[in-house]
């Protein structure tokens, strides 16, 4: 579906997206207090597949 058949081009333009990476780190494998993410165990891939 592209931006503009959701009904918010905007926003999706605004905000990048970046396809298998963690979305609590944002693929650094570290998290806020600099441990390692607890959501990817420290890789950084999006281990979900959401």
């Amino acid at each position: 579906m592209t931006p503009e058949e959701a009904g918010w081009p905007h926003i999706l333009t605004e905000i990048p997206l970046t396809r298998c990476r963690c979305c609590n780190c944002n693929g650094a494998g570290i998290d806020a207090d600099g441990d390692t993410c607890r959501d990817c165990n420290g890789t950084g891939i999006d281990n979900h597949g959401a």
